[in-house]
């Protein structure tokens, strides 16, 4: 009806409701919803633009059938997002909650655009009572929500904004006042019927607005459909500004987050790659622009959850460096302010210029977006040199936001464009240049580890002896040129050898894997050392590699190949375990109570976490296992090249590696274990630091198989 509307009646011979009834003029809502989807596309459109301005490549449209999975999974199941169970199941009702209440409104429409039929019988009351439970769920959802943002307030939420409050206030009225026009409905129709047994299916059908009715029904009826004429209209109203508003608010995260789970990376953990290094114009990212369109995306799926501060070794030590707040929102924020200036100069270069030109001459105190530095101002490289590469900020991340990538881009830009750097590590890239590893002992000495432990005769070294091999050991730089490491080269060296294992060893023809280069940006050298070890790999045929250090691991097995190294890498632990288990080793009992620390780059890097533990277990250490172990593991301090850098502590805090040993100490230890050179070297700093190596000591996995064999 143009000018009249279907009046409410009591209840039906058939279980149903009308949609629109005693709602005047209800058809007009059908034409005003263009308003704010309207509004809702051209803001889509806008963040799109912005999106495109970004110069880096970055393209994510391989395997389609495995993203769109992806998106599907991760944004219905919501995998990531429960992973903190309590605000994560919370979240999981109020988006269902609102998926279910958006399929009603859309069999709503139906019945207005295509005139599907009205559902009826024991269908509607299934239907109703879904979407009523639903409904109540998603309210339970936001409230809890607002109780952990505003009374638990958890550090990880320390950036709360007014209109974080706002936003939680409109989703409740949003779905409260749902239930109050549902129960002003049943309210008159109760009224209105010749009997309460004519109106009871609303009880199962609509189990939550029966319970809103009840106040009602007492009331005079003109009174009620009355309020639920006015209610009906406040609560579409709010409605349609919460889709008018989405692509301008935090609410924005409901899509991009969405498209996130689409084009995350699916690739191994691995740096992005400079292909065609020598013909590079500029390196690394200097401005937001430089960076590609997927980083940009990353910048608007940020929830500000926190998630990524809470488990970041930097900030939990005080330092400059803050995931959410100084990497991700600080880009965010200068990205918003600096777009319009760099979408207008796009479209016309002179105007554009002289609106900047104007606005600085007009604002003598406050300086362009277009002058700002991403580097120096923005995100400052205090806090870009702090990273230590852990992956923590990704691995709980709900929505796969890149955090350190994008720290890597701009130490690239800083190392190989400007020339700015700390001056250690200044220090080891010179090293890495001239004797191919980074402590800068000569070269030429980097297999005499092999005599000093007594193991010379129990390795085959390739270049001099010329055998076979199934596995190549690339023992690494630690294990040629660390005193306290080559106690575990020797280690290992005996436990193959004892279990029959074809290895050979390349001595001086071994170069360092370039990790440490290529995280600290310089991206360069990294390339410079990747080729040299792929002529030694590729002149001796080599198609099996054991990696004793996991930053080696993790290059030769994730970014080797993007420069043609396809190999079989396993890191020594997995090989360990495999010989175990096939009895090849055959493990006494070091009876001892053990904690034991999770690399960063065998664990969160590479999912390796079991095998490590097999082989303690096997060898009779009772793991005491501590708060933050496995993909909670707090990293030691020495990722992401930070083995070369000073570190100084925060006034009030410890340094990273003093936290991470005070962890592993709380259960008493009388061994910490771990598997890489760099977290062995910060674990056993920390324990002489607290004066407890004499009753805790540090050792690495295969050195506790060694011990109980012994």
């Amino acid at each position: 009806m143009l000018f009249g509307y279907t009046p409410l009646e009591g209840g039906y011979d058939i279980p149903m409701r009308v949609v629109g009834a005693n709602i005047p003029y209800d058809w007009l809502i059908y034409v005003i919803m263009f308003i704010p989807i309207g509004i809702f596309v051209y803001g889509f459109y806008k963040r799109v633009q912005i999106w495109m301005l970004a110069k880096g490549e970055l393209h994510r449209n391989d395997q389609v059938g495995k993203r769109i999975g992806s998106l599907l999974f991760y944004a219905l199941a919501q995998a990531k997002v429960i992973k903190k169970p309590f605000a994560g199941t919370m979240h999981f009702l109020l988006l269902w909650g609102f998926i279910v209440l958006f399929i009603a409104a859309g069999v709503d429409a139906s019945h207005h655009w295509l005139g599907f039929p009205y559902i009826e019988g024991q269908a509607y009351i299934t239907f109703s009572a879904i979407v009523d439970i639903f409904g109540l769920l998603a309210i339970i959802g936001i409230i809890a929500l607002a109780i952990v943002r505003y009374v638990q307030k958890p550090d990880r939420l320390n950036d709360t904004k007014p209109s974080d409050g706002w936003l939680i206030l409109l989703i409740f009225a949003i779905l409260v006042t749902g239930y109050f026009i549902e129960g002003l409905r049943i309210a008159a129709q109760i009224q209105m019927s010749s009997s309460m047994a004519q109106i009871a299916y609303e009880q199962y059908a609509s189990p939550v607005g029966w319970w809103f009715a009840m106040p009602f029904v007492n009331g005079s009826l003109e009174s009620v459909l009355l309020w639920h004429r006015l209610l009906w209209w406040f609560h579409m109203a709010i409605a349609f500004v919460f889709i008018a508003i989405i692509p301008f608010t935090k609410l924005w995260h409901i899509f991009s987050a969405t498209l996130n789970y689409g084009f995350r990376d699916l690739e191994p953990s691995a740096c992005r790659m400079v292909y065609n290094i020598e013909e590079a114009e500029t390196f690394g990212a200097e401005n937001i622009e430089d960076f590609g369109w997927k980083d940009l995306l990353d910048l608007d799926a940020c929830a500000r959850c926190g998630r990524c501060q809470e488990n970041c070794p930097a900030y939990l030590t005080g330092k400059a460096l803050n995931p959410k707040l100084q990497l991700i929102q600080a880009m965010k924020t200068h990205l918003d302010e600096k777009a319009p200036l760099l979408i207008a100069a796009k479209k016309n270069p002179e105007e554009a210029e002289a609106d900047v030109m104007a606005m600085t001459e007009e604002t003598t105190e406050a300086v362009s977006p277009m002058d700002v530095s991403l580097l120096y101002d923005v995100v400052t490289t205090e806090a870009i040199w702090d990273c230590t590469n852990c992956r923590a900020c990704m691995e709980h991340c709900p929505f796969f936001i890149e955090h350190i990538p994008k720290i890597v881009e701009m130490r690239r830009n800083l190392v190989m464009w400007q020339g700015d750097m700390p001056g250690e590590a200044q220090a080891a890239f010179t090293n890495m240049e001239r004797n191919y590893n980074p402590w800068g002992v000569g070269y030429a000495n980097r297999a005499d580890w092999l005599n000093e432990r007594g193991v010379r005769e129990l390795v085959n070294l390739v270049p001099e002896d010329n055998k076979e091999f199934e596995y190549l050991l690339y023992a690494g730089c630690a294990v040629s040129f660390d005193d306290r490491y080559k106690r575990v080269g020797e280690a290992l060296v005996k436990l193959l050898d004892q279990a029959g294992v074809s290895f050979g060893y390349l001595g001086t023809e071994e170069y360092c894997c370039g990790d440490s280069a290529r995280r600290l940006g310089n991206e360069y050298l990294y390339q410079t050392l990747v080729q040299s070890n792929l002529d030694s790999f590729n002149n001796y045929g080599v198609k099996k590699i054991i990696a004793v250090c996991p930053h080696g691991y993790n290059a030769l097995k994730n970014e080797y190949p993007q420069m043609g190294g396809n190999y079989e890498v396993y890191h020594y632990t997995e090989i360990l375990a495999n010989l175990v288990a096939e009895g090849k080793i055959k493990p006494g009992n070091v009876n001892a109570k053990i904690a034991y620390h999770d690399s960063c780059f065998l664990g969160r890097h590479n999912g390796v976490y079991d095998q490590p533990r097999n082989v303690i277990k096997a060898a009779g250490g009772s793991i005491s296992e501590v708060k933050q172990s496995k993909n909670f593991g707090f990293c030691c301090g020495a990722g992401g090249g930070r083995m070369w850098l000073e570190e100084d502590a925060v006034e009030g805090f410890k340094r990273i590696n003093e936290t991470r040993t005070d962890q592993l100490l709380e259960t008493d230890p009388e061994m910490i274990v771990t598997n890489c050179p760099f977290c062995l070297t910060m674990l056993d700093d920390g324990v002489k630091g607290v004066g407890r190596e004499e009753t805790t000591k540090v050792f690495d996995v295969a050195e506790v198989l060694l011990r109980s064999l012994q």
